[in-house]
């Protein structure tokens, strides 16, 4: 049960460090979309999908440990949270888990702030280039149409 909980330990250590690194390009990600700079927030994107697919696979391996640490305590893996593992008088690693679990909330919640600044920062953008785009197209009109701003007809344009 020892060599379970250890492995648990260094999994979620092994997330912790994804997640930083996720964090740090998202960071980066919030440089580009305020600088308007495409080709650099392409490139962080595809980093990004690929920390993703890196997240999956790890909580796939935490998903399969969680299994058998439910299998030797006998209870459904459902039931079963890093809370409650932590909460086993008898787990030996109960501290570290803690200490891993407080930082993993702690990153979670970043995230959850920088993808929410980000997106305001990308809806904010949309909605001034559209104001842009609608202001362009009615000066275009104004600039074709053959009244002038007093309601007078300019001559030459009917």
């Amino acid at each position: 049960m020892d060599r379970l909980y250890k492995n648990l330990e260094d999994l979620l250590k092994q997330k912790i460090k994804l997640y930083e690194s996720f964090i740090n390009l998202m960071k980066e990600e919030w440089t580009c979309v305020s600088k308007y700079s495409y080709d650099s927030l392409q490139d962080i994107i595809t980093k990004k999908e690929n920390k993703v697919i890196e997240m999956k696979a790890l909580e796939n391996d935490r998903s399969n440990l969680m299994l058998e640490i439910a299998e030797k305590l006998q209870v459904q893996q459902s039931s079963l949270t890093l809370k409650k593992i932590i909460q086993i008088r008898n787990n030996p690693n109960k501290n570290k888990l803690a200490k891993c679990r407080k930082i993993l909330l702690f990153q979670i919640r970043k995230i959850s702030e920088l993808t929410d600044m980000t997106k305001s920062l990308m809806n904010h953008s949309a909605l001034s280039l559209k104001k842009s785009l609608a202001y362009i197209h009615s000066a275009d009109e104004k600039s074709q149409s053959p009244y002038l701003a007093n309601g007078k007809v300019m001559e030459g344009r009917v």
